[in-house]
């Protein structure tokens, strides 16, 4: 997933599997004055404002990952979300309802504005697992209890997360507590950047858009231009050390398949690590910023310049990131890239070592060399309609020179999608399915074009489809439930 093209940190976690898919989840035996705050919560649906207290991770507090948590809320439609400053420190966790109370005796102490309040924990120790048991705890503004959800290794949500980290299991707290906040697959897409979506960006230190949007054209240049070009491959960062062995063996796999003519830089570039943090997306801006600075301060010989920062551990490919800078002759920034568990060429490679980590920044290095068929495919339906664009799309599906990925073929459907463009959508993404038959995920996304159009007998036709590749597609199964029901 490129980052020039996706500038918020959430939108580099989910994909559209997650956002359209959630469990209309039951909270045990409410009482009747429960039931109905339940109700009233979910009534209230993208209208309820929601204060997050700091999250108890481990053995502190960060209001960074109540941001993160926030983030998600609103990217799935929630307009008023606020992070509290306030720290909640229960007296007894003998049982829900006492630290219930006394969140309630907290908050006639610190009062909140919006309607909700919610505390988070995740619980653990410095031994592996580290979080061992997520706790989550929704009262209205007067203390009184709505909403709990409480999830350990006996738990299947639990032990399924990919990214067991604070990031991987904000995302499960969101997705646990979206349902009964009225939040769902038609509120997501309705949904703007809010108060939160500001506080990450400035968080994360991101650029202004006009920053990011001109990098693309930068891009074009350079993969037209690069195998003529010279790379220079400042030292690595592996585990925030350089790393000569790891840089040489990169520009030898770069010069073997003659991407480009790459050498070693005779100078080291050495970054000045950031505040530690969960913030992965703050990290790459920090190298990215440092990065342009230096080559701008100091003018290097050559065309383009490349810096990778990898961070891994033996043994557990899930905890660690490769990220990785390229700028040109004028210190500019061309590409920026962020690999974690999250996205599928990490994923695809699970390393646990600088050479897998070498092999994750070539792959992706190749593939901004190609030429994104998603972009011919907009630029044909938008010029000649949508047969030139299926007819062009059999023509270079497979052609050397093209990269074909199933996700971001998702991601541009749904962009029709969400403008309405209920033809664009269904074409984009029955071309996805032929180009990936055996993905539960394309024929999902396929159905919901499908019924967003009205078309039921197509939708079933192709959620079943989704179902009979996976079985556990908890979406595609309600989907059916519903459009069957209402054929009725």
């Amino acid at each position: 997933m490129k980052i020039i093209q996706k500038t918020a940190i959430i939108l580099l976690m989910l994909n559209t599997g997650w956002l359209y898919a959630q469990e209309d989840l039951a909270v045990t035996n409410p009482s009747a004055e429960q039931q109905q705050r339940l109700e009233l919560m979910k009534s209230k649906g993208v209208d309820a404002s929601l204060t997050i207290l700091p999250v108890h991770l481990m053995n502190g507090h960060w209001e960074m990952v109540s941001e993160i948590i926030g983030t998600l809320l609103e990217q799935k439609g929630l307009k008023n979300v606020e992070v509290g400053s306030a720290i909640f420190i229960y007296e007894d966790k003998a049982r829900v309802k006492t630290i219930a109370d006394s969140l309630k005796r907290f908050l006639l102490k610190n009062p909140v504005t919006t309607d909700y309040v919610l505390y988070a924990e995740m619980n653990g120790d410095d031994n592996p697992p580290p979080i061992d048991e997520i706790f989550s705890l929704v009262v209205d503004r007067n203390g009184d209890f709505v909403w709990r959800d409480i999830l350990d290794s006996r738990n299947k949500e639990f032990t399924d997360v990919d990214d067991p980290d604070p990031m991987g299991y904000s995302i499960l707290i969101a997705e646990r507590l979206s349902p009964y906040l009225g939040l769902n697959a038609e509120t997501a897409r309705n949904a703007k950047p809010g108060k939160m979506a500001a506080k990450m960006r400035e968080r994360s230190g991101l650029p202004s858009a006009e920053e990011i949007n001109a990098m693309p054209a930068r891009e074009k240049i350079m993969r037209s231009a690069l195998k003529q070009s010279e790379l220079v491959v400042f030292p690595l960062r592996v585990i925030y050390q350089p790393d000569t062995d790891a840089t040489g063996d990169l520009v030898t796999a770069i010069n073997k398949a003659g991407l480009s003519r790459a050498v070693v830089s005779k100078n080291e570039f050495t970054m000045k690590q950031q505040t530690e943090g969960p913030n992965e997306m703050a990290l790459l801006w920090n190298m990215a910023n440092q990065f342009r600075d230096y080559l701008k301060a100091n003018p290097q010989e050559g065309d383009y310049f490349l810096y990778g920062d990898y961070v891994f551990t033996p043994g557990n490919w899930q905890a660690g990131y490769v990220h990785f800078v390229i700028c040109d002759s004028k210190g500019d920034w061309v590409i920026l890239d962020l690999q974690n568990s999250q996205q599928e060429a990490y994923i695809n490679v699970k390393p646990v070592s600088a050479e897998d980590c070498n092999k994750i920044l070539y792959n992706r290095l190749e593939s901004y060399l190609k030429i994104p068929v998603t972009n011919v495919i907009r630029e044909t339906i938008e010029a000649s309609g949508i047969g030139a664009a299926e007819k062009t799309f059999k023509e270079i599906s497979g052609k050397e020179g093209y990269l074909l990925s199933e996700m971001d073929m998702n991601m541009l459907g749904y962009d029709y999608l969400k403008a309405n463009k209920y033809d664009e959508a269904i074409a984009v993404f029955r071309m996805n399915t032929e180009a990936f038959p055996d993905s539960f995920n394309t024929y999902d996304s396929l159905g919901e074009a499908y019924a967003a159009k009205g078309d039921k007998k197509a939708a079933i036709k192709n959620y079943e489809k989704s179902v009979k590749l996976n079985p556990g597609n908890k979406n595609g199964i309600q989907m059916l439930e519903k459009l069957k029901s209402n054929q009725k």
